[in-house]
């Protein structure tokens, strides 16, 4: 499908018994996907998705990949480990980036959440050692 605003994630869904199937999403079918879901940001749109609800997930499948491709696919997705599948295809697809910078987005998000808690233990520490001094002389 050539789309006049295709958009950079492209992902591989495996499901056990056939072969790999691209996901990919255009700005129109995020659009849809986002009306479909009643989500107005990209960001609750992957909570969304993030809450692996089949029927999220395969109107999700419904927009990107149409309805003859979901017919074939949807019976091969399997309890849990089938929905993230469908997760990490859709959710990988609409966030625009490849699987390299998506890994890279991560890694830094880790950093920034682990300087965060470094801050926030180091305040701790500092406002508990002032709670130990006695505040007068006499105290």
């Amino acid at each position: 499908m050539t789309a006049a605003n295709p958009w950079r994630g492209e992902r591989l869904l495996k499901l056990p018994g056939g072969k790999p199937v691209k996901v990919e999403a255009t700005l129109d079918q995020i659009a849809r996907l986002m009306s479909e879901t009643g989500t107005e940001t990209l960001e609750a749109l992957q909570d969304a998705l993030f809450a692996r609800k089949p029927e999220t997930l395969k109107a999700a499948l419904l927009i990107l990949k149409g309805e003859d491709q979901v017919k074939a696919i949807w019976p091969r997705v399997n309890g849990m480990s089938g929905l993230t599948a469908v997760f990490a295809a859709v959710s990988g697809a609409v966030s625009g980036l490849t699987p390299e910078e998506e890994d890279e987005a991560k890694k830094a998000e880790a950093d920034r959440e682990r300087g965060r808690e470094a801050l926030a233990l180091g305040l701790l520490a500092s406002a508990i050692g002032r709670s130990s001094v006695s505040p007068s002389d006499s105290g």
